[in-house]
C-alpha cells in the first residue's frame, strides 16, 4: 500500500507543516488530508517504520473543514462591516468559499502536486478546481480536529490563526485573479449604496493605454478610487473592488 504517491507524501510531510504553519501531533490527518477517494475508499492502515497508521480519504476531513470555514468566514465579515446585511455577509463570504478562491490559495501554497489520486481511474485531467478546494477544505478540517483532539484547543486557536494568516493573507494577495473570474464588484457595491439610499457609483473612463484601460469611481462629482485593466469592464470592477478596500467603511 505504500505506493510511490503515498511516499512522496510523506517524506514531505514537515515541507506541508512549515507551509500551512501548523505542526501536526497525529500525522495520519495531514496525511489522509491529501487522499482523494479515487485513491482509497475505506479506512486503510500502512506500516511507516514500524508504526500502523489508519489512512482514509479526504471526504469525511472536507465535510469538516467546510463547516468550520463558513464559520470563521461569517464571524470575520460580521465583525469587519458592520453594516453589511445578511444579503450582502453571504456575497462576502462567497468570495472566499467557492472553489475557485480556494483552489487559487492551495496553488499558491504549491501543495497541489501533493495529492494523491488514481491516476489509472482519473486520469490527470480529471483533476479539477473543485479537487483541490476539496483539499483546501480538508486541510482546514485536519487541523481543526488534530488541535482539538490532541492539543485540547477548544478555543479554536490553531484554526483560527491559519485562517487569518494563510487564508485571508492569501486570498487579499490573490484578489485580482478572483474579483475579475467570479465576482461582481460593481452590483455588490450597488446594493449597498441601494440600501443606504445613496446615488450609486459612476465610472468613468479616463485614459486608453496600450493594451489598458484607466477607470475611476466617482462620487458625488469626486474621484474616489481607480481601476487598471486589459478591458473597460476589467478596469471598472477593479476601480469598485479599490473603493470596497480603502472606502466602504467611510460611508
Amino acid at each position: 500500500m505504500l505506493t510511490d504517491k503515498i511516499k512522496f507524501l510523506i517524506d514531505n510531510l514537515g515541507y506541508i507543516e512549515n507551509k500551512i504553519d501548523y505542526q501536526f501531533i497525529d500525522k495520519s490527518l495531514l496525511i489522509s488530508a491529501f487522499i482523494h477517494n479515487s485513491f482509497i475508499n475505506s479506512p486503510t492502515k500502512i506500516n511507516i517504520d514500524d508504526n500502523i497508521l489508519v489512512l482514509q480519504n479526504n471526504q469525511r476531513l472536507e465535510f469538516l473543514g467546510d463547516s468550520i470555514l463558513n464559520y470563521l468566514v461569517s464571524i470575520y465579515a460580521y465583525e469587519k462591516y458592520p453594516f453589511f446585511n445578511e444579503e450582502n455577509l453571504s456575497y462576502f463570504r462567497s468570495l472566499i468559499v467557492n472553489y475557485l478562491t480556494l483552489s487559487k490559495i492551495l496553488k499558491s501554497l504549491d501543495l497541489d502536486s501533493y495529492l494523491v489520486f488514481n491516476y489509472e481511474s482519473l486520469g490527470s485531467n480529471s483533476i479539477r478546481t473543485k479537487t483541490y478546494a476539496d483539499l483546501m477544505e480538508a486541510i482546514i478540517g485536519a487541523i481543526y480536529y488534530d488541535s482539538v483532539k490532541n492539543k485540547n484547543d477548544t478555543n479554536l486557536f490553531y484554526v483560527t490563526k491559519f485562517f487569518n494568516n494563510i487564508i485571508l493573507k492569501k486570498f487579499y494577495e490573490l484578489i485580482d485573479e478572483v474579483m475579475i473570474e467570479i465576482f461582481d464588484w460593481k452590483g455588490f457595491l450597488q446594493t449597498i449604496f441601494q440600501r443606504k439610499g445613496m446615488e450609486s457609483l459612476k465610472y468613468v473612463t479616463i485614459e486608453k493605454r496600450v493594451n489598458e484601460f484607466v477607470c475611476v469611481a466617482v462620487l458625488d462629482n469626486v474621484e474616489v478610487s481607480i481601476g487598471f485593466g486589459k478591458t473597460k469592464k476589467e478596469a471598472e470592477k477593479k476601480a469598485a473592488f479599490n473603493f470596497f478596500i480603502n472606502k466602504i467603511n467611510t460611508l
